[in-house]
C-alpha cells in the first residue's frame, strides 16, 4: 500500500472514532502521570535526593588526581557545601557538609570551617531526615562527639561510630568520615589507608569522566560532519520529496485502534503495577522484574490487537513499515541517524538547564534500580527493558502506526513528525522538562522514518540510544 495508486475510498462519514479515543486515552494517561509527579515534586525529601547526589558528585570529582583540581579555590568546596546545607537541608545532607569542612579545613580555613560545623550541628536535631528516631539519635551523638567536641573515644564508642557510619548510607564520603574516626583515636595507619580509597574512587570517577567526554566530543564532532553531509547530499542530489503513503481510510482507523490498545494497555497496567510499586523501594531488583513483567505484557498485548485490526483491514506488517532489506543499509543509517543527534540533543540539554533551572525534572523511575548494586541477572532485566521491548514496541506505535496515520490523513510528513515525536515524549514519566529532549529524539526517529520508509533502522537507533544510556548508567555506579 506504499505509494500505490489511491483506491476507491469509501467515505470517512460518522467514522474517525479511533483517533478520538487515542486522544482521550493519551489526555488521561499524561493526566495520571502528572498527579502520581506531583508528590515527587514537591516531596523535600525527593528533591534533595538529586541534590545531594549532585554533592556528592562534584565533591568526589574535586577529590581526585587525575583532572587537574590539586589547587582547587576555596570558592568550589563553599559551593558544594553550601548546597548541602541550605535552609530546608535534611539530616543526610547536612552530615556531608560537616564531614567535607572537617575534611577540608585546610582550604576552607580552620576557624571558618569549625564555626559552620558548630552551626550545622545546632541544626540537626530540627532537620528532617527519613531515619528512625533512634537511627538520627545514633548520627547526632556521632556527629558532635567526632566533629564537635573531638578528643578520645573508648573501644565501644569506636565500635559504636563505626556501625553507625556504616549504616548511614553515606555513599563516597563514607570513606571520609571513617578516615576522621580513625584519625580520632589515633590510628594514623588506618586512616591513611582510608584516604587512599577515597582517593582512588575520586580517581576511577575522574578516569571515567574523561573517557565519557571524549566519546561525546567524537560524536560530536562526527554528527556535525553528518549533518554538513547530508546537507550537501541533500542540495546536489535533489531527490523528490516522499510522498505520503496510500493508505486509505480504513487502514488508518485500524491502526489507530491499534494505539487504543497500546494506550489501553499502557495505562491498565501502569495502574496495576502502581499498587505493587508503592511498597517497594526505588533500588529494589524487584522493581525491574515488575516492569519487566508488565512491559512485555501490556506490549504484546498491543501488538496482537494491532495484528488484528490490520489483518481486518487487510494489512500487513510492511504496510506500517516493518521492512528488513536492505538491513545493513537501515543499520548503517540507524546509527549515522543517532550521531546526528548527539550535537542536536546536547544544545537542548544545555539551554534548557541554562533557561529554567528551577524546575524540577525527576529521573526516570527506572534510574533508581539501574545506579545501585544489582546482581548480573537484574543487569540483564534491564537491558531487556531498555534495549529490547521498549524500542520494539514504542517505534511500532509511535512510528509505525501514528506517524504514518497523520501522515496520510494530513498528507503532511511534518504533522506526523511532529505529532508523533509530541506524543511519544509526553507519555515519559521525565515531566516537567525532560520530555523536551524525548521530543527531539523523537523528531530524529520520525524523520529518519520518512527518509528510509521502513522501522528497522528507527528500532537500531532506539536501541542505540538506550543502551549507550544504560552504558554510561553502569560506568558512573561502578565509579560510586
Amino acid at each position: 500500500m506504499w505509494n500505490n495508486p489511491p483506491q476507491v475510498e469509501e467515505s470517512p462519514q460518522g467514522k474517525g472514532a479511533a483517533l478520538w479515543v487515542a486522544l482521550l486515552l493519551f489526555a488521561l494517561i499524561v493526566l495520571s502521570n502528572l498527579l502520581m509527579l506531583r508528590p515527587r515534586v514537591v516531596d523535600r525529601m525527593d528533591t534533595w535526593t538529586t541534590k545531594v547526589m549532585q554533592a556528592d558528585f562534584s565533591a568526589r570529582m574535586l577529590y581526585g588526581d587525575v583532572l587537574p583540581f590539586s589547587a582547587v579555590r576555596r570558592a568550589e568546596w563553599n559551593e558544594v557545601v553550601g548546597l548541602l546545607s541550605a535552609k530546608d537541608a535534611p539530616l543526610g545532607a547536612l552530615v556531608r557538609a560537616i564531614i567535607l569542612l572537617h575534611d577540608r579545613e585546610g582550604v576552607i580555613g580552620q576557624q571558618v570551617a569549625r564555626e559552620r560545623i558548630r552551626q550545622l550541628l545546632q541544626r540537626m536535631p530540627s532537620a528532617p531526615t527519613r531515619f528512625s528516631a533512634e537511627q538520627k539519635k545514633e548520627i547526632q551523638r556521632w556527629c558532635e562527639t567526632v566533629y564537635g567536641k573531638g578528643g578520645s573515644l573508648s573501644p565501644a564508642d569506636y565500635e559504636r561510630f563505626r556501625r553507625t557510619i556504616d549504616n548511614s548510607q553515606l555513599g563516597w564520603m563514607r570513606l571520609l568520615a571513617l578516615k576522621h574516626l580513625e584519625f580520632l583515636t589515633g590510628n594514623t595507619e588506618a586512616a591513611r589507608r582510608w584516604d587512599v580509597e577515597a582517593r582512588q574512587q575520586a580517581n576511577q570517577l575522574q578516569q571515567i569522566l574523561i573517557g565519557v567526554f571524549l566519546v561525546v566530543a567524537i560524536l560530536l564532532l562526527v554528527g556535525l560532519m553528518l549533518w554538513l553531509t547530508y546537507a550537501v547530499w541533500k542540495s546536489s542530489a535533489r531527490p523528490a520529496q516522499p510522498a505520503p503513503p496510500s493508505l486509505p481510510y480504513r487502514c488508518t482507523e485500524a491502526m489507530l485502534w491499534g494505539l487504543v490498545a497500546y494506550f489501553a494497555a499502557t495505562y491498565f497496567g501502569g495502574w496495576i503495577a502502581g499498587g505493587f510499586v508503592r511498597g517497594l523501594a526505588v533500588s529494589t531488583p524487584l522493581l525491574v522484574v515488575l516492569v519487566v513483567l508488565v512491559q512485555a505484557s501490556t506490549g504484546g498485548v498491543a501488538v496482537w490487537f494491532l495484528h488484528l485490526f490490520m489483518k481486518r483491514a487487510g494489512m500487513g506488517w510492511r504496510d506500517i513499515g516493518m521492512v528488513w532489506k536492505p538491513l545493513l543499509q537501515h543499520v548503517g543509517w540507524g546509527t549515522a541517524a543517532y550521531v546526528a543527534t548527539v550535537p542536536v540533543l546536547l544544545v537542548t540539554v544545555v539551554l534548557v538547564q541554562v533557561l529554567l533551572p528551577a524546575i524540577p525534572t525527576p529521573a526516570h523511575p527506572i534510574a533508581g534500580v539501574a545506579m545501585s548494586d544489582n546482581p548480573w541477572w537484574v543487569t540483564i532485566l534491564l537491558f531487556l527493558v531498555v534495549s529490547v521491548f521498549a524500542p520494539l514496541f514504542e517505534e511500532i506505535f509511535f512510528r509505525g502506526v501514528l506517524l504514518n496515520a497523520l501522515w496520510a490523513r494530513t498528507g503532511s510528513k511534518w504533522a506526523g513528525i511532529l505529532g508523533s515525536a509530541l506524543v511519544f515524549s509526553v507519555l515519559h514519566p521525565q515531566l516537567y522538562l525532560g520530555w523536551v529532549a524525548v521530543f527531539v529524539i523523537g523528531v530524529m526517529l520520525g524523520g529518519l522514518f520518512v527518509e528510509r520508509r521502513s522501522l528497522v533502522p528507527c528500532i537500531w537507533m532506539h536501541v542505540l540510544n538506550n543502551t549507550l544510556a544504560l552504558i554510561a548508567t553502569q560506568l558512573l555506579r561502578i565509579a560510586g
